[in-house]
């Protein structure tokens, strides 16, 4: 399917505006094509005088036709009080209307603040209690969402008074898809103001509001399609959330600044059917896509040859895998599961980064397969020190540690290294923490100085995260505050979760590992939660035992504590990295059952539900329906 006319194939440049939304402006100034297309469209995110077409139910737009919707929801935002500064909470999902509030705020010169929405009733008093620190936070003048979540919004505002009124000047999506009047032009902001802000997904603790400049965002981008080497006929295709920074800036945005076709596809559609990503880059001919590790791991568990015949994967050069630790096995078993459909090896590329920094920090040399570097576990968990295994060697996984490459610093005068507590860097093969600089670096946590003058240390930020340099390249190995020291052997959490997501009826992606001190022993216990769907006593005493021999024989030490738990009980960020911290501070507080909203949060919710259908369908439509079911 072609997208691009000859004409913008011919003239794929990087924006030359210095705001986002002078980015859109300009892009809808230049060359038109079928340059955004949402998949999997709902019916209350349909523009008028659209509608869904194809088997994907897709609406396609110019960049003209989304400068123009932007401008219109932008008088709607001005006729419920936003002006230039003001922040606005973006509570929704990916679609249209997300595009419209994200560039109508742009255009006014508002900044938006995008927050995961609560798509379901587990853990439901969590996502009220985020949101409403959120907006408590950072002042929100206005928040926008669809008409189903305006009762948990009510409920939001009931339960949080401090919250309230940042929560209370509520802009319904519908009202800005269907604004006939439109602002002019642009606000003009400067590069330095914030093009928005990022509320960290917080895998170690409570998230912070990342601040990220234009100028910091468009560096970034920039980094992004050099690096990956962007060339004329590239598309861009992505499940991912428009509330994570890997789809908002990675695609949506990287997208709009290079001038790239963009095919977005609802998460919840790849959560439940993940073969829709892969019919999705066959049938767009996608070339660019992003996922984190498990995305990878869920397809070659849960795609089966019927049901993708005769998908095409060959037009896929960049498979971005980054967001979360990336799993040597799971690299290597996409691309063996998916070559005959086209999956080159040199395809795969994994990536590092993080909010702080915009999005991209570190990128391997693209069409260059993965590189591996095995190393001998022992001298690694007790001295950090990377010592290689001979290739040909047949260790067991007790023995040997296998890292994936994450490439170099990003072009552009990005930069990272590998230090110790003190900030001297390390040497070769040393593990440390990792720092990164340059001209994507975020201004600071928002209205917080003692957290951003933490985040800092000589002008690089202090990531957090482990890593070791080899070769001139860097081998991310996990986060500082989540590493289990154990008998004096560094154990990593992923590598234990791993092991036991092999083992049959444990669920994929929803273990969670971690430490806690054990004063008698004066060392760590290693306690594993599992999800699972196994409820038989004697099946699942058989479960455990088997997931205690599973870890063993992976990394060479048995977890103290096995816990098997009900799905949805392992919390994760909206990015699907495991809340290891969270999960430790429930399972101290006995707190390990999956999410339950409270009775009054249901009755609220219950009526504020009804009252919304009372005013749309009106009291005989929904007594007429009542009688009939």
């Amino acid at each position: 399917m072609e997208f691009m006319t000859v004409e913008a194939a011919q003239t794929l440049r990087f924006t030359q505006a210095e705001t986002l939304g002078g980015m859109l402006r300009d892009r809808a100034e230049g060359p038109q094509g079928e340059d955004v297309r949402f998949l999997f469209v709902s019916e209350e995110d349909v523009p008028p005088g659209l509608e869904p077409s194809g088997e994907d139910q897709s609406l396609v737009f110019t960049y003209a036709e989304c400068y123009a919707l932007a401008k219109r929801a932008a008088y709607a935002l001005r006729k419920r009080g936003v002006e230039k500064g003001d922040r606005v909470l973006l509570v929704l999902p990916t679609g249209p209307s997300f595009l419209a509030a994200f560039y109508g705020c742009q255009v006014l010169g508002a900044i938006p603040v995008p927050v995961v929405p609560p798509f379901s009733l587990a853990r439901m008093e969590e996502h009220l209690a985020r949101i409403a620190r959120i907006a408590r936070i950072c002042e929100a003048k206005a928040t926008i969402a669809n008409d189903q979540l305006k009762a948990v919004l009510a409920v939001a505002r009931s339960k949080h008074k401090d919250a309230r009124e940042s929560l209370s000047n509520l802009v319904l999506a519908r009202d800005l898809l269907t604004e006939t009047e439109s602002v002019d032009d642009l606000v003009e902001v400067a590069g330095s103001d914030p093009g928005f802000l990022q509320f960290t997904s917080g895998s170690t603790g409570d998230p912070k509001g990342v601040v990220l400049p234009h100028a910091s965002l468009l560096a970034n981008m920039l980094a992004i399609g050099t690096g990956a080497e962007f060339r004329a006929g590239d598309v861009a295709c992505s499940w991912l959330p428009l509330f994570h920074d890997m789809g908002l800036i990675g695609h949506f945005l990287a997208s709009a600044a290079w001038g790239l076709p963009l095919v977005k596809m609802p998460p919840e559609k790849f959560v439940r059917r993940p073969k829709e990503w892969l019919k999705a880059m066959s049938r767009y001919k996608g070339t660019c896509s992003a996922a984190p590790n498990f995305a990878y791991s869920l397809c070659v568990k849960k795609v089966r040859d019927k049901d993708i015949p005769g998908i095409d994967l060959s037009p896929w050069r960049v498979a971005f895998c980054g967001a979360e630790p990336i799993n040597a096995a799971t690299v290597q078993a996409f691309i063996d599961r998916f070559k005959d459909h086209g999956f080159g090896e040199g395809t795969f590329y994994p990536v590092y980064g993080m909010a702080e920094f915009s999005l991209a920090a570190s990128f391997p040399p693209p069409g260059r397969p993965p590189v591996f570097d095995r190393i001998e576990r022992q001298a690694f968990e007790s001295e950090g020190v990377a010592k290689p295994v001979e290739s040909d060697t047949t260790e067991s996984g007790a023995e040997v540690l296998v890292w994936v490459s994450v490439g170099s610093a990003m072009p552009g005068d990005h930069g990272l290294r590998v230090v110790d507590s003190e900030g001297n860097e390390r040497p070769e093969r040393h593990e440390g923490e990792i720092e990164v600089r340059g001209p994507s670096l975020m201004k600071g946590y928002y209205k917080a100085p003692l957290a951003t003058a933490d985040a800092f240390r000589d002008g690089w930020l202090r990531t957090g995260d482990r890593g070791y340099m080899a070769g001139g390249e860097l081998y991310v190995t996990g986060r500082t505050k989540e590493l289990i020291i154990k008998g004096g052997k560094n154990l990593y959490p992923q590598d234990i979760e791993a092991a036991a997501a092999k083992v049959e009826g444990i669920r994929v992606g929803c273990c969670a590992a971690f430490g806690l001190s054990n004063e008698q022993r004066g060392t760590e216990d290693v306690v594993l939660i599992c999800e699972t769907r196994v409820s038989e006593e004697a099946a699942r005493a058989d479960l455990m035992s088997e997931v205690r021999a599973a870890v063993l024989r992976a990394v060479g030490a048995t977890p103290d504590v096995v816990l098997l738990v009900e799905p949805g009980t392992v919390p994760k960020t909206s990015s699907g990295k495991i809340q290891r911290d969270l999960m430790r501070r429930r399972y101290k507080t006995g707190n390990l059952k999956p999410g339950r909203p409270s009775l009054f949060t249901l009755l609220r919710l219950k009526v504020g539900m009804t009252v919304q259908q009372v005013k749309s369908q009106g009291v005989r439509s929904l007594l007429k329906r009542n009688k009939q079911s």
